[in-house]
């Protein structure tokens, strides 16, 4: 697959899945055994997992929106460069705690392995600031204590 071609698809699978909760859109992106690492959470083992956090993040946040900065494919490595808004409006097994109704914005950066024109391994180094922004850190709940 071209490099035009997987960021298309990135963009148009990524918006399907949170802006439409139309997440079996994922399926022509991610393999389905992807890894995805996110500290402090534990690592995402399987597209089935990794729809289920879409859902969850859904569940939490509403007014979801993508801000494409930049995305850069070369070989087998994808990179990725945006800005995420939403509003934190409910709840979810991820984040247990009430909504506060803030906007959040998170700037960052997303690395991925691909193999044969799919995601294999994502390293997402920015999750905890989403938390962080609506007050909550992974350590307040059972789930996510070392």
């Amino acid at each position: 697959m071209k490099a035009k071609e997987l960021k298309a698809k990135y963009r148009w699978a990524v918006e399907e899945a949170y802006y439409k909760g139309n997440v079996d859109a994922l399926d022509e992106l991610y393999t389905p055994d992807v890894i995805i690492h996110q500290p402090p959470f534990p690592d995402i083992n399987g597209l089935r997992d990794y729809k289920q956090s879409v859902i969850a993040a859904r569940q939490a946040f509403t007014d979801i929106h993508f801000d494409w900065e930049e995305i850069i494919c070369e070989g087998d490595v994808m990179a990725v460069r945006s800005t995420w808004h939403m509003k934190h409006t409910g709840i979810s097994p991820k984040i247990p705690v009430s909504p506060t109704g803030k906007e959040v914005v998170m700037k960052g950066g997303l690395f991925f392995t691909l193999k044969m024109g799919k995601i294999v391994e994502v390293q997402d180094p920015r999750p905890g600031r989403r938390y962080r922004q609506v007050s909550f850190t992974p350590r307040e709940t059972p789930q996510f204590r070392a």
